[in-house]
């Protein structure tokens, strides 16, 4: 993501602009949508084995835990890539420009961008139809992200150009300076680098590439591991399954299952120490930013309560007496953080997708829900 000042200038005035005025909706989409190429399809499961077996990786070599773990602490930048690959992200500010995914009336929907003009958002264009744009992500004015068969693709910011960049369903994508690190859906995490491919590991169920090492969970247990590409080593970090796992500074947050549903737990990777919040909660814990910087959690029926609750990471451990309630109703999944502004996708309780907000600190927002977003007829 190319956020840079001159991103943030604009984001700030955008804040600026919307922290009074209520919930202003985007301009309706007028452009006539651009012809999508045809797709292919993902490998059959046969494919997908024959792909593993062709690009194995060589096992890591396992190695005792010994902190510190991490050459220096997570920045900033690392801590809210990681968090984006957890939500999946569907939404991209950048520069002038907002790139989400758009969910139509008739459960269609589609990659579109908006463009930041007088602090807000104008003229919807719609660059690629029937398109979850899942991990989505930008480098040298293309787009990247998994298209609806799970396939990595590719297309200008424009909305031209559009490409399969490896014709093999995946589980995550994530890019990296032109590098694209595929999870392949067999478990093989792959990178991609100008169409050549080197497989890294095997028998994932989630990785995250960082600069310091991949951590990843396995297929077999859950449990997180760290690995290290360059001696091929391989740590043990935790000994339950860990779902979302997040590092910010030196801290790897993560929930785990237990009898009473599942629980917030912290591994700090500087010197062993662990934390478990009392706590539980149902679904998964997800991370953003307030207002001024700092990180907050959003839990789904924390403590037995109905709705979501939102509190402070500071404040994760110390139990819920702080934490802000949302009943049910209407139910939230963030998508995408760019610093203090992040995407949330609304959800009735029963699962049913409504929509997307972007959403703005101070009380403004942006909502594009679904009922609003009538069908668009194509071109003859």
């Amino acid at each position: 993501m190319k956020t840079g000042p001159i991103a943030l200038l604009l984001c700030a005035a955008l804040l600026l602009t919307l922290a009074g005025c209520g919930a202003p909706r985007p301009e309706p989409d007028t452009r006539t949508p651009l012809a999508e190429p045809t797709q292919s399809a993902p490998q059959s499961a046969e494919g997908d084995e024959t792909a593993a077996a062709a690009y194995a990786p060589e096992p890591p070599r396992s190695v005792d835990t010994s902190f510190p773990l991490l050459a220096a602490p997570f920045s900033e930048a690392e801590s809210e890539a990681m968090a984006n690959h957890n939500a999946r992200r569907c939404a991209l500010m950048v520069v002038n420009y907002y790139y989400c995914r758009c969910l139509y009336a008739d459960g269609s929907r589609a990659l579109v961008r908006y463009e930041i003009i007088d602090n807000n958002l104008r003229h919807r264009t719609r660059l690629v139809e029937d398109c979850p744009a899942d991990y989505l992500s930008e480098h040298e004015g293309r787009l990247y992200y998994l298209n609806a068969s799970a396939c990595p693709e590719s297309v200008t910011t424009d909305g031209s150009d559009r490409r399969t960049e490896l014709d093999a369903a995946c589980l995550s994508l994530q890019q990296q300076g032109g590098t694209l690190w595929c999870l392949l859906a067999d478990g093989t995490l792959l990178a991609l680098r100008g169409g050549e491919k080197e497989a890294l590991l095997g028998g994932c169920a989630w990785a995250f590439v960082s600069e310091q090492g991949i951590f990843y969970t396995t297929r077999a247990d859950g449990c997180a591991h760290l690995f290290d590409p360059t001696a091929r080593t391989d740590v043990t970090l935790t000994a339950e399954a860990a779902f979302d796992p997040t590092v910010i500074g030196t801290t790897l947050y993560y929930a785990a299952d237990e009898p009473d549903g599942r629980h917030f737990r912290a591994l700090d990777l500087a010197n062993g120490a662990q934390r478990r919040a009392e706590a539980s909660f149902r679904g998964e814990a997800e991370f953003f930013r307030d207002w001024s910087g700092g990180w907050l959690l959003r839990f789904t029926g924390l403590g037995g309560a109905e709705g979501q609750q939102t509190l402070s990471l500071s404040a994760a451990f110390d139990g819920a007496a702080d934490a802000q309630s949302v009943p049910g109703g209407e139910l939230r999944r963030c998508r995408g953080i760019d610093d203090v502004l992040r995407t949330d996708e609304l959800f009735t309780p029963d699962g049913t997708a409504l929509g997307f907000e972007l959403v703005l600190p101070g009380g403004g927002s942006y909502p594009s829900l679904a009922a609003d977003n009538q069908p668009e007829k194509k071109e003859e």
